[in-house]
Parts: C-alpha cells; sequence; structure tokens
C-alpha cells in the first residue's frame, strides 16, 4: 500500500510549516494558552484554595503573572533579535 501514498513537494511541507509556526507564536495564541494553563492550574490547586472567591482571585493573579511574564521578558526578547 506504501506506493498508493504520494509525498508531498518539500515547497508544499514548508509553506504549511510556516502557517503554523505564525499562529503558534502569535500573541493571541499564546495568551489563549496562559488562559487554559491557569485555568489548568487553578482546578488543580482548588482542594487548597478555601472558597471559590479565593480560587478566582488565585486564577486572575496567575493569568497576569503569567501574561506579565510573557510580556515583559520573553516578547522583549524576539523583539531585540
Amino acid at each position: 500500500m506504501r506506493f498508493l501514498y504520494k509525498r508531498p513537494k518539500l515547497d508544499h511541507v514548508s509553506e504549511e510549516l510556516e502557517t503554523l509556526m505564525e499562529v503558534m507564536v502569535s500573541d493571541l495564541f499564546i495568551y489563549l494558552d496562559l488562559f487554559i494553563f491557569s485555568f489548568i492550574f487553578t482546578i488543580f490547586l482548588s482542594p487548597v484554595i478555601p472558597s471559590l472567591t479565593m480560587a478566582l482571585l488565585f486564577f486572575l493573579a496567575s493569568y497576569s503573572f503569567f501574561g506579565c511574564l510573557y510580556y515583559f521578558v520573553i516578547s522583549k526578547i524576539t523583539i531585540k533579535k
């Protein structure tokens, strides 16, 4: 069955990889990832957090901390290059 599979051209593969890399390093995608990871982090720590209000505050604090960390460290490094 291998003879039925036609290998894609290198140009087509590189175009798809460039498109994928543009999406993966976009700011919107990164902030969405930070939102999801902060939510998962809050869910995992929910047995330790005493109330729903504290969980919400913890989520907002972790999202803002990681967002600021990305903005001030990672995005400044990529702009300089």
